[in-house]
């Protein structure tokens, strides 16, 4: 057997047993004169508390300092002595043994269980072991016992052993685990009004009772006694488990030490079987109290559990929203209602920490590792604050700092830290690898908003605009304008979901058109519009930024795709003409593995061959995960689409893509047409971008493309097809066919 500390303190070791010595001694205060029985026994409690704690070793000196005392300091005949030591020694170790069989973790607390474990193993078992073999000690060698049968010594000795280990193993038990924070705890315990109320009280009726009994009227201090186990109960219920534990044993002493004196209206034992009387009924009142006290400790637990699950979050140990909610509004609560801009030099800040496509991320390495993550990110962002600077975890992947005064240039070097420490590092979880992609957005406690959610709202505004930067940090100077934005945001796509059942989203053409050779079909790209109640026509520039803020493209692509084939299956005429009809890909939709599916079902339902049609993948940056780029773009071309790239020369979309991926076309941006005809590195760069393209069996198309004399010149360069509105301006797709009709 090993207790809970391997190694204990020779020092702790020899207070021990000066402890225990003093202990045993004391105890014989507490009996009938001429009576080598002691009725309250700390020794039987010190024996099993020191085993639950130290272990084997305690024995080393419990043993010995036991076996001095009762052989030389009380002088009892040897056989009786060893008997009572063997007895005491073999019953706390049967005990331990089989309170130890139910987990050390019920050891580490007094609980309801481990007081159920002390009475059955302890007090019934250990107890009845140990008084069986010291009242065949007492039986054999004391000349007392001589009127006894051997069943009357063995229960009597049972009684005072068991009190002695229900009364005195939880105490020793938590001074020897908790040390000086066992006594400090108490201390602070008596520092409470209820407890030094309790105090008072109980002094108040101790002094009462011995004063109605000096002054004749016994009986009232006699109905005054009934009184304690009252305020027993007042005080296991009100103060912290280390003071129960340990004035309990002081009350009884002082109940046991009146009854053997006659005091304060006790009555007087003036024999063993008074004293079992009275033990029996003290027992009963100290296993009330102990119960009540196990009950009301793990009730106090509970609470703070609760407490803590209110405002902890389970996974990482953060706060939670509700606890960072709470923390917001008190500072709110504290700020002048005027003076909107106090903080304007240094500010408290708000920063809001965002995982980037964390469901993609758990779908990969699935649901321990998505945990395995948030603990890390955590366990990093903790590193990156102040110890007084609040951490909270608001969801999946989503995280809120609140920092202390900070000048703009301080929170500036701050994010650019932060995101350097976390964005585009590598998590391995069960051999699936992938890459954290984070956006950080930061807002000033600045006192212009009225609620924590505003903050939060305005925080989480501040992130979604930064998820639009190469370096996805934004940081804002103003709360109160991005709520403005939010809000102007939150109207736009509500107009936009009333727009959808209304069908009043309208597809508008531009032409794309071919300046290599003549093409007697008709290429264009379908393009978005929106029409107001009032019917004026609204840009999509108005209204796909909040599709895209509030997860609403892929709708709007399903949308499209299946409005598109619809309008041209309808008129075989235009589908006749029709030789390539471009349509945009959102990110929403490449992160769709139900896209192709759907695509497909489209297809076969409207019969519009699939040659016809050519995806454009305008979101450059959702092209991060190869693989997934790779099959959805096969998937295009194995239904018989093709496949353009969007935006080509900016951003993410370089030549390197063109190794990778096999599109069939590239949409040059404009920043290189603008000016092409004044510029030399813009024409260079057309033109090997046009090489590139030809080498690899690729179409070029220039947008943005303002006249005539600028096609001359991308013909020149070997560009193959122009768009821009000196070609065609977007015009209704009923509109745009009416006029090649009668071209």
């Amino acid at each position: 057997m090993e207790g809970h500390k391997s190694n204990p303190n020779p020092l702790h070791l020899i207070l021990l047993g000066v402890v225990l010595f003093l202990a045993a001694e004391l105890s014989r205060l507490f009996s009938l004169p001429d009576q080598p029985l002691s009725a309250l026994w700390p020794p039987a409690g010190i024996f099993l508390g020191s085993l639950l704690v130290l272990g084997w070793r305690a024995l080393w000196v419990l043993v010995p300092v036991m076996l001095a005392w009762s052989l030389f300091w009380q002088q009892v005949p040897w056989f009786f002595a060893f008997s009572f030591v063997a007895g005491i020694t073999l019953g706390s170790s049967l005990a331990t043994l089989l309170m130890q069989r139910q987990g050390r973790s019920s050891l580490n607390k007094i609980s309801l269980k481990f007081m159920l474990s002390l009475y059955v193993q302890g007090a019934v078992i250990g107890s009845g072991l140990a008084s069986f073999l010291g009242a065949l000690g007492f039986w054999a060698a004391s000349p007392e016992s001589q009127g006894y049968v051997f069943h009357d010594v063995w229960l009597i000795y049972w009684g005072f052993e068991a009190m002695g280990v229900v009364l005195f193993a939880p105490l020793v038990l938590m001074v020897l685990g908790k040390g000086w924070r066992f006594f400090i705890k108490v201390w602070m315990d008596f520092k409470r009004p209820e407890l030094l109320i309790w105090l008072m009280v109980a002094l108040g009726a101790s002094l009462t009772t011995l004063l109605l009994e000096t002054s004749g009227f016994s009986i009232y201090a006699t109905a005054l006694v009934y009184t304690f186990f009252p305020l027993l109960c007042w005080l296991v219920m009100t103060a912290r488990i280390e003071t129960s534990v340990l004035l309990l044993p002081v009350f009884v002493g002082l109940f046991v030490a009146f009854a053997l004196l006659g005091w304060g209206g006790v009555q007087l034992v003036a024999d063993i079987q008074g004293l079992v009387r009275l033990l029996l009924q003290v027992a009963v009142m100290v296993i009330l109290a102990q119960l009540i006290a196990a009950i009301n400790a793990e009730r106090g637990q509970l609470t703070v559990l609760f407490k803590r699950q209110a405002r902890e979050d389970y996974l990482t140990g953060l706060d939670n929203e509700r606890e960072l909610n709470r923390d917001l509004q008190k500072w709110i609560a504290t700020q002048p209602s005027a003076q909107p801009t106090r903080f304007a030099a240094s500010p408290p800040w708000l920063v809001y920490v965002d995982v980037l496509d964390f469901e993609d991320i758990g779908d990969l390495i699935g649901f321990e590792g998505s945990h395995s993550l948030e603990q890390q990110i955590a366990r990093q962002l903790k590193v990156l604050r102040q110890p007084d600077e609040q951490l909270a975890r608001l969801g999946p992947g989503r995280y809120a700092l609140t920092l202390g005064a900070r000048t703009a240039l301080e929170m500036e070097l701050l994010l650019a830290g932060t995101y350097q420490a976390l964005n585009d590092q590598e998590f391995t979880s069960d051999q699936q690898a992938t890459r954290i992609r984070i956006a950080l957005g930061a807002i000033p406690l600045d006192g212009e908003l009225d609620s924590p959610a505003r903050y939060l709202s305005a925080a989480h505004q501040a992130s979604l605009l930064a998820r639009q930067g190469s370096e996805r940090i934004h940081q804002a100077h103003q709360s109160k304008t991005l709520i403005a934005k939010r809000q102007e945001l939150t109207q736009k796509f509500e107009s936009l979901k009333r727009a959808l059942p209304d069908n009043r989203l309208q597809l508008f053409a531009q032409a794309i058109q071919p300046i290599q050779e003549s093409n007697e079909g008709v290429s264009f790209e379908i393009l978005l519009r929106m029409q107001d109640p009032d019917g004026s026509i609204v840009p999509p520039g108005e209204f796909l930024p909040a599709a895209e803020t509030f997860g609403f493209m892929l709708e709007i692509d399903h949308w499209v795709i299946r409005n598109t084939l619809h309008s041209l299956a309808r008129e075989p005429e235009w589908l006749a003409l029709t030789e390539k009809c471009g349509i945009n890909l959102s990110g929403a939709s490449l992160s769709s593995p139900d896209l192709v599916n759907f695509i497909d079902t489209q297809l076969q339902a409207t019969g519009v061959p699939a040659h016809k049609l050519s995806f454009e993948v305008t979101e450059t940056e959702s092209i991060r995960d190869a693989a997934l780029a790779a099959r959805l773009i096969t998937q295009l071309r194995d239904l018989g689409a093709s496949v353009a790239l969007d935006d080509f020369g900016t951003g993410l979309a370089t030549f390197d893509y063109l190794r990778s991926y096999e599109f069939d076309y590239l949409k040059i941006d404009g920043v290189f047409i603008r000016n092409l005809e004044t510029s030399q590195v813009d024409q260079s760069m057309v033109k090997a971008t046009c090489e590139v393209a030809q080498s690899l069996g690729l179409k070029t198309i220039a947008e943005f493309v303002e006249g005539e004399p600028l096609v001359a010149r991308l013909r020149d360069l070997g560009v193959n097809y122009a768009q821009g509105f000196g070609i065609g301006r977007p015009i209704p797709l009923a509109e745009f066919f009416a006029q090649k009709t009668k071209a």
